[in-house]
């Protein structure tokens, strides 16, 4: 059997292997018997394999000769979960593990949902089992192919001791709260003596099925400790009792654009002339991903109810939603406040659903940074097609210099004109000092700095 070191989020969003299993058997019904027991197993191969059907495309067209050389790489998976799973089966089964410690692991990750002692199979044979029913479901494969990484030139360092002892801190750090006696030190040596990986994923099932406040800050170290292994985030994410910051704290902490300027980069026309409207203004809103639930409501709202709370006219409205969503005025029918108290509403309810609790306020503007926006609008404005300077100007000057800066980086993110590198200097300064994260700028207007 191969052994695979590749990035798992090429392949999975969310848990895999042993530890993925062992969520299959933490959130369902426990089984009674032996033979339910594998048909979870069984259940988890099947899921995985439907989910991820073989993408033939781009091959299709290439003779058998032609698919040897080439190999497939990068088309399609013909790993399977079974052989994920068998890896990390092997991983234990081959370690120096006493059977007790692999009896409490597999208990704290299944939630004690299922006890191959209560029915008289030791931990090893049980672990046996499974890898006897993954073996009756071979990886998926075409003629012709070569193993071979997908993403050969993104491959991952093996994980280094710092990680090791990082890990082990954490784990150690819990021990006041998985309590089941001897999991502290059985998750150690599953770190120590059979596998770095395949323990960090046990340890977070600890945690995921013991129910364990895990503040969102210890929450991102997590992934930060997962990134050599290549996790996609819903590895440590999903299921994880997570402590997420208040929202008034989270509505600072963006790393890339956000608000109403971010819902005007969701309107770009390759893709709303396929999406409806009403659809796009729900993905923004909930599109919290790894955040505080509701922050985007939140920050969208914030921007929205100082337009609306605004002197400037429906028309002016109107043209600035053209200009920083790229649309035709008219593509929706309706004037510019209809449109923003669509939004307004939409965010309200989605605050009711996610956080009922908060009251929601609009903080103070950045009246100090005024002259500074003004000062790049119009050095910029001879970029700008005609009108919209005049419309930016009114958003820094009578709503808020903050959105105003936000909605001029959307309207040059369009232009076909090359910025200065000074002027993108100046950019990335001022969106420094509004305190923006480090993508805001250089996602809006990057590719528009001349590259040597």
């Amino acid at each position: 059997m191969q052994e695979r070191r590749d990035p798992y989020f090429e392949m999975y969003d969310g848990d895999l292997g042993l530890s993925g299993l062992t969520e299959s058997f933490a959130d369902g019904a426990a089984p009674g018997s032996e033979e339910a027991a594998l048909a979870l197993v069984t259940a988890k191969i099947v899921a995985y394999e439907e989910e991820t059907a073989l993408d033939m495309s781009g091959i299709l067209r290439l003779g058998e000769d032609e698919r040897r050389a080439l190999g497939f790489d990068m088309f399609h998976d013909d790993w399977g979960y079974a052989e994920e799973l068998r890896a990390d089966l092997r991983r234990l089964l081959e370690s120096p593990l006493p059977d007790e410690a692999l009896r409490v692991v597999w208990l704290a990750a299944t939630g004690s949902a299922w006890d191959p002692e209560a029915h008289g199979i030791g931990v090893r044979d049980w672990l046996g089992r499974i890898d006897a029913t993954c073996a009756a479901h071979p990886p998926r494969s075409m003629v012709g192919r070569k193993p071979a990484a997908s993403w050969p030139f993104w491959r991952l360092p093996v994980a280094d001791d710092a990680v090791r002892d990082a890990i082990l801190t954490e784990i150690r750090s819990s021990a006041g709260e998985l309590t089941a006696p001897g999991l502290v030190p059985a998750l150690e040596e599953v770190v120590t003596r059979a596998d770095l990986d395949l323990g960090f994923r046990l340890f977070l099932r600890a945690l995921k099925t013991a129910s364990v406040p895990v503040p969102e800050e210890r929450f991102h170290w997590f992934f930060d400790l997962g990134e050599p292994f290549g996790y996609h985030m819903g590895v440590v994410h999903d299921g994880l009792t997570i402590v997420w910051r208040p929202l008034r704290v989270a509505r600072c902490h963006f790393e890339a654009d956000f608000g109403f300027s971010e819902l005007a980069r969701q309107f770009d026309p390759v893709w709303e002339r396929s999406t409806p409207q009403a659809e796009l203004l729900r993905a923004t809103i909930e599109a919290d991903s790894y955040r505080t639930p509701g922050v985007q409501a939140l920050v969208l709202w914030e921007d929205t109810v100082r337009l609306l709370r605004s002197p400037l006219s429906t028309d002016t409205v109107t043209a600035l939603w053209a200009a920083t969503a790229n649309v035709n005025p008219d593509r929706f029918g309706t004037g510019g406040r209809d449109w923003l108290r669509q939004v307004s509403d939409a965010c309200a309810a989605r605050l009711r659903e996610v956080a009922p609790a908060h009251t929601a306020v609009l903080p103070p503007v950045r009246d100090d940074l005024a002259d500074a926006v003004l000062r790049e609008l119009r050095d910029a404005e001879h970029l700008l097609p005609d009108g919209h300077a005049g419309v930016l100007e009114q958003v820094v000057v009578q709503v808020d210099p903050g959105l105003g800066y936000r909605l001029l980086l959307r309207v040059l993110h369009s232009v076909s004109e090359w910025l200065g590198v000074e002027q993108y200097d100046r950019c990335v300064a001022l969106g420094e000092r509004f305190g923006y994260g480090a993508d805001l700028v250089s996602e809006a207007v990057g590719h528009l700095v001349p590259q040597e």
